[in-house]
């Protein structure tokens, strides 16, 4: 084992062994910033390719079945940078990930960095649905941040995706800290702004590979929902927004008019025209970024997220102890 000293710790927690993790991992030979390691943590004793130019370490949980915030907390006590990169084992990253994140580390008083995960161009034709579908304002609204580079800003809460942290202070919160999966990102968030800003970058990007619209994407989005609707109930600081209620709101409204317009011609009618007009707008939305029809399975794919996430949302706040 090398006794060399890294500005970047790079944490991948494994979870799907699949040949593109595989590919992705030779990316980060494209980063311009090189003081850097990869610690790839998994259940499994997999081998790992030797890849010239990157100092890759893997570090085995010993676990049947452990999730990602378990699998980075693991990681912690390994690492040698003064900033943990945290990103995903289905994304790889920009050249200048790395590089802009540094820099606003030395420019910034900041204790840690986030910046969006954007659809991959070689993903395949539903997978580019479903980031669309992300992409759109009428889908993520104040979200959208999360998926496409906008403006720089502090922020509250952040994917751990694309979520770089300085090591010394993620050890003062004691780390992830919970097993939660698909909130394990904002109960880490809700320690760290206590201890100081967390700033957005939209030069700091990763590529995060998509689920297929509709099924594959839908189920995540429903764990969301769920994650969100119980951190809503159980950790109010960030979750208790009315952002994060409304497609609850929508969905109530959305069955209200459903069984109505089987009574009424008036309500059906009405609920026809709703329908289509939500349609149109979010297909409208991604018209200049794709063929007409494909802008039409967006704009469904738009409605059922807002349905499934509400759905996902009610359960979790119905929800008296979230385990993984």
């Amino acid at each position: 084992m090398t006794n060399k000293k890294f500005e970047i710790s790079v944490i991948i927690p494994l979870y799907v062994i699949k040949p593109q993790f595989f590919r992705d991992l030779k990316k980060f030979l494209n980063q311009s910033f090189k003081n850097f390691e990869i610690l790839v943590v998994c259940d499994q004793n997999i081998s790992l390719p030797r890849i010239k130019g990157l100092f890759l370490r893997k570090i085995i949980t010993g676990q049947d079945s452990t999730g990602p915030a378990t699998k980075r907390d693991i990681a912690l006590k390994c690492v040698k940078g003064k900033i943990c990169a945290f990103i995903d084992d289905d994304a790889y990253p920009h050249p200048n990930w790395l590089k802009n994140a540094f820099n606003d580390f030395n420019k910034l008083n900041i204790i840690a960095v986030g910046g969006p995960g954007v659809t991959p161009p070689e993903d395949g034709y539903w997978e580019k649905l479903a980031g669309l579908v992300y992409e759109s304002i009428f889908c993520s609204g104040k979200a959208q941040r999360r998926f496409v580079p906008t403006h720089q800003k502090y922020v509250d809460d952040w994917p751990a995706y694309n979520l770089l942290i300085n090591t010394d202070i993620l050890n003062r919160v004691g780390g992830y800290g919970n097993d939660f999966y698909g909130g394990e990102d904002t109960f880490l968030c809700l320690k760290l702004i206590k201890e100081g800003k967390i700033y957005y970058d939209p030069k700091v990007v990763v590529y995060h590979h998509r689920r297929r619209l509709f099924i594959d994407l839908l189920k995540q989005i429903f764990n969301i929902g769920i994650h969100r609707g119980y951190f809503a109930k159980k950790f109010p600081e960030t979750s208790r927004q009315i952002f994060y209620f409304l497609p609850s709101i929508l969905l109530i409204g959305f069955f209200l008019f459903l069984i109505g317009s089987f009574f009424n011609t008036g309500i059906s009618l009405t609920f026809s025209l709703v329908f289509l007009f939500f349609l149109i707008l979010g297909a409208a939305s991604v018209f200049h970024k794709t063929d007409i029809s494909s802008s039409f399975l967006v704009g469904l794919g738009i409605i059922a997220t807002h349905l499934t996430y509400g759905t996902g949302f009610i359960k979790g706040l119905l929800t008296k102890n979230l385990t993984r």
